[in-house]
């Protein structure tokens, strides 16, 4: 018998099965740099929501190599999301191989549309509001942590500030953002003062060339929802513009709000009558 003995090669299986740790194991490696879920979460779901997420409002289509680099995921993870997003019908695949948003982005969109009374409630308010300041007016939707403008009607100046519809903002910048801390109960003299007075107004603080004046919209049971603003460019209005078309935001504001809280079967009778907020105050710190 030879002293040299041939190579021993693994089998088949074993390679296979070190193949599938490996597989398994990448994703944790340094290279990914995704966000870590919060220990209760289901990573597999916070993973396709990111997915869903890195289309903006001007991508029609984006290839796989994008949204593995925008969500910092493995390609062979998103490969993997993409075709489960695409059986429940939120992601379509291309001829091309792109991938696009699917049908069921739009009705879930619907559907969101649809508990805000947008386009029954909210929309006619801010065209009115838009024509008597002529002034462009929003709604910002309280979403946890930041506010969502979901419809913007433009004023007789056509003006626009940089954020879009749908893009998250802090809520701790400009005036709608700050009412709706106010009215979630924030402490502090500011929040005191909106309190009291029912309002706020900004110059230049959430964006350098806009400023704003919002009031509080409620929902069922008076539990503030979002907040209702106009507003303009910063260069052409004062602080005591911004107050002079604080008692339209108000009305309008308390218009949406008593119908908001009458769709949504408050239980106290009083609970239909809009709150009493004083007029505008002679100054408010910007």
């Amino acid at each position: 018998m030879s002293a040299r003995s041939t190579p021993r090669t693994a089998p088949k299986s074993a390679s296979k099965s070190a193949s599938e740790a490996v597989a398994k194991v990448a994703p944790q490696t340094a290279t990914e740099v995704a966000p870590k879920a919060p220990p209760d979460a289901v990573t597999a779901v916070v993973r396709a929501l990111q997915l869903l997420d890195a289309f903006g409002i001007e991508d029609s289509q984006l290839s796989l190599a994008e949204l593995a680099r925008r969500t910092a995921l493995p390609k062979t993870t998103t490969f993997r999301l993409a075709h489960t997003l695409a059986q429940a019908g939120y992601l379509v695949q291309l001829e091309n191989a792109c991938w696009r948003l699917g049908p069921a982005t739009a009705w879930l969109s619907a559907r969101y549309h649809v508990a805000f009374d947008l386009h029954d409630v909210l929309e006619p308010i801010l065209r009115d509001l838009a024509r008597v300041t002529g002034k462009t007016s929003s709604f910002f939707a309280h979403d946890g942590n930041s506010r969502v403008r979901l419809i913007r009607v433009r004023g007789h100046d056509d003006f626009a500030s940089s954020s879009r519809v749908g893009q998250p903002l802090p809520l701790t910048k400009g005036s709608a953002g700050k009412v709706i801390l106010a009215f979630e109960g924030q402490a502090g003299a500011v929040f005191e003062q909106i309190r009291r007075q029912g309002y706020w107004c900004t110059l230049a603080e959430m964006h350098p060339g806009a400023a704003s004046v919002a009031a509080p919209v409620f929902g069922g049971s008076w539990k503030v929802i979002g907040a209702l603003c106009v507003a303009g460019p910063a260069d052409q209005l004062s602080l005591a513009d911004l107050e002079s078309y604080a008692p339209a935001v108000m009305q309008a504001a308390r218009k949406a709000s008593s119908a908001l809280a009458m769709r949504g079967a408050p239980t106290r009778d009083h609970a239909l009558a809009a709150p009493e907020w004083p007029g505008p105050a002679t100054h408010v710190p910007a």
